[in-house]
């Protein structure tokens, strides 16, 4: 039932983690400056411009050239709050050097952009964060450049050696990422390109690590291809074995663990489909019970525990946009939370932040607090912190139960080697309440154990020989846990270890 017990210390580590997605340009401007101060900067002074005050919206400009100056000393200067909302860890999208606002088309990998302070500004935006404990992810790109690198600008000039690091047809085109032709794909066949991407000591890839980042997250997983993934993580493991490699699918991802030896960890794209599809009323009970299970299965608890379990992000419309009201959102937040895998919190969605499909999903943050949606971060802080105190919510293995239930439910148990520790989760979205004896397959919650639900939201329950008598309200979510009612009397005695 559970492979919980061969997890090591460093996947239990990572499976712990709670991370923080920030959009550089959209954060915070360091030093207390304006928008307009910071875009004076000789910086911005690129083609097709529109500089921004921080209020502006961000529809209706040159797409990627919209400017409002955020940067990474801004993000230092907020570490407080992160750390008082529970992060443990910062993922930032792509920071090198790039003609655009997302720097998703570098001109050099080995330049922090000078929009956002250069490397001085980085280097002190991790050692903030590691002496906040927290740990900084950056996004690299391995699949393409901007049409603007010398190394694309050197092949179309004739540079022979640089050419066969790109795909010229004979007409001239080339390869590009989805026929963009302003992010020409490199060749990643030719062991050159592979050298300077990841596999020599001073490659993109070890050269960031060396520097002080911890972990890399890779874009378009399918573009860079499981080989190449598999000889990435066997050549930068060996000098950096605490660094994790995560890839992003945005679909299932099971045949990129079950290849085995390439990313420690995917962007659980799948778990944000099934969730949003469950609520909108698209799929029902069964095929969400089956949709985690089979993550399980195709991923493995190592895989699943690893990757970013995400509802949101610089490429999608924010959560509340997309269900339509705060109620629905807390209940997708409390799957995020609860399910195997690394919560990823894009910035602003803890204070109700809204946004369309990209580029309205990255408006600038609001750090004003009459804007907030206080109960909306009080619900995340709530979920942080059950997620904190329980190891089972962690990286605690699944055992998927709700399918076994008439109506529109989600049920499974999260649970860890240590007899007792262990959650159950409930999710009632049918506009009935639930009322249902459910037999749980745990040996360690004993007869007479008592459980209360963390959120407040249903009544105590308590085991009656494997089973529990469930009473949730209609669209509610509860989460179960273990407590010993007696003075003189504990269930979970040290020797059932």
């Amino acid at each position: 039932m559970t492979d919980s017990t061969s997890l090591d210390a460093l996947t239990r580590q990572r499976a712990s983690q709670i991370i923080y997605q920030i959009f550089p340009e959209r954060f915070a401007i360091g030093s207390g400056k304006s928008s307009a101060e910071k875009l004076a900067n000789a910086a911005y002074d690129v083609a097709d411009a529109a500089k921004c005050d921080w209020d502006d919206s961000t529809l209706n400009q040159p797409w990627g050239k919209q400017f409002f100056g955020g940067d990474l000393d801004g993000i230092a200067d907020k570490i407080d709050y992160l750390s008082e909302l529970g992060v443990t860890g910062v993922y930032l999208t792509p920071v090198f050097s790039a003609p655009s606002n997302h720097k998703y088309d570098a001109t050099d990998f080995f330049t922090i952009d000078a929009m956002f302070g250069g490397e001085a500004a980085l280097l002190r935006l991790i050692d903030m964060l590691h002496q906040h404990g927290m740990s900084l992810t950056l996004d690299a790109v391995l699949n393409h450049v901007s049409e603007f690198h010398p190394w694309f600008l050197a092949a179309k000039a004739g540079d022979a050696e640089k050419r066969d690091w790109f795909t010229f047809k004979d007409d001239g085109s080339y390869l590009c990422w989805q026929d963009y032709g302003l992010m020409p794909e490199l060749n990643l066949a030719n062991p050159a390109v592979r050298d300077v991407l990841y596999a020599q000591p001073k490659s993109l890839v070890q050269y960031w690590l060396a520097r002080g980042i911890d972990n890399w997250r890779f874009d378009v997983a399918q573009d860079v291809g499981i080989p190449v993934a598999q000889e990435m993580a066997a050549i930068v493991g060996k000098a950096y074995p605490q660094a994790g490699l995560l890839g992003e699918l945005n679909g299932f991802s099971g045949a990129w663990f079950q290849a085995g030896g390439g990313f420690s960890g995917m962007m659980n794209y799948w778990y944000r489909t099934a969730i949003l599809a469950w609520l909108a009323g698209d799929i029902d009970g069964v095929q969400m019970n089956a949709a985690i299970r089979d993550a399980r299965e195709a991923y493995g608890l190592k895989g699943l525990l690893c990757s970013w379990n995400m509802l949101s992000s610089h490429d999608t419309p924010r959560l509340i946009t997309t269900v339509g009201n705060v109620a629905d959102a807390q209940l997708a937040l409390a799957l995020q939370f609860t399910l195997p895998g690394i919560p990823l919190l894009y910035y602003g969605e803890e204070i109700g932040m809204e946004g369309g499909a990209d580029p309205d999903c990255r408006r600038t943050m609001r750090w004003n607090e009459a804007e907030w949606n206080h109960a909306q971060r009080a619900w995340v802080k709530q979920l942080i912190y059950i997620r904190k105190k329980n190891p089972a919510l962690q990286y605690g293995d699944i055992c998927v139960l709700g399918d076994r239930l008439q109506g529109n439910t989600l049920v499974f148990l999260r649970f860890t080697d240590v007899p007792g520790e262990a959650a159950l989760v409930v999710m009632n979205l049918s506009d009935a309440p639930l009322s249902a004896k459910l037999l749980i397959p745990y040996s360690h919650w004993y007869d007479g154990v008592p459980l209360r639900d963390a959120l407040g939201h249903a009544p105590n329950l308590k085991l009656n020989a494997g089973s529990v008598q469930l009473e949730i309200p209609a669209r509610t979510v509860a989460i179960f846990e273990a407590f010993e009612p007696y003075q003189n009397y504990t269930f979970f005695k040290p020797r059932n270890r």
